[in-house]
């Protein structure tokens, strides 16, 4: 939840679809995941019928209050709204490093197998050197696969994308 989401780290969300749930082994166990939960005098451990039985302790509340205005802001801002405005930030980058020479895209590029995360590789600079220098000049990347991964969300500026791949373009031919 703390990417993509917008959430505090430590929480997540999880989805098993009901006939599934029996199928999945539980790894751990706790007072929350059992049928009568807050019943401690229950001499027999039963699994949750519900999804809870994947709740093995007390859930971390203040990451989920959190994680649900995090979502709250996205519902309203709407997820087709932010759906649209990180494409069209990835399009953007993804057409800006095509027309370089001095580019190679990692990361897919064809409409509908794209998403928020960018890899590009520079023809003969490493990406390990490259990062670095962005880091300096106020642009947040990380080397993955060998490039830089850029991974814009619908709320960056598209001047500050502007500005990365420009700086990005000028780094790699200086």
């Amino acid at each position: 939840g703390h990417k993509w989401m917008l959430g505090p780290e430590g929480v997540a969300l999880f989805y098993c679809r009901e006939e599934l749930r029996g199928q999945l082994k539980l790894r751990q166990y706790g007072w929350h995941m059992v049928e009568t939960a807050g019943d401690y005098n229950q001499a027999s451990w039963q699994p949750a019928r519900s999804a809870r039985r994947f709740e093995a302790g007390s859930p971390n509340m203040l990451g989920v209050h959190a994680l649900s205005a995090s979502l709250s802001l996205l519902l309203e801002i709407g997820m087709g709204k932010v759906e649209q405005q990180l494409l069209e930030r990835s399009a953007y980058i993804i057409e800006r490093l095509s027309a370089s020479d001095d580019f190679t895209l990692l990361s897919p590029t064809q409409a509908g197998r794209y998403a928020g995360i960018i890899n590009c590789k520079h023809q003969t600079m490493d990406s390990a050197l490259l990062v670095p220098e962005l880091k300096k000049r106020h642009i947040y990347c990380a080397v993955r696969g060998g490039g830089v991964r850029l991974s814009p969300h619908f709320y960056t500026p598209m001047n500050k994308l502007e500005r990365t791949v420009d700086t990005l373009i000028e780094l790699a031919t200086a």
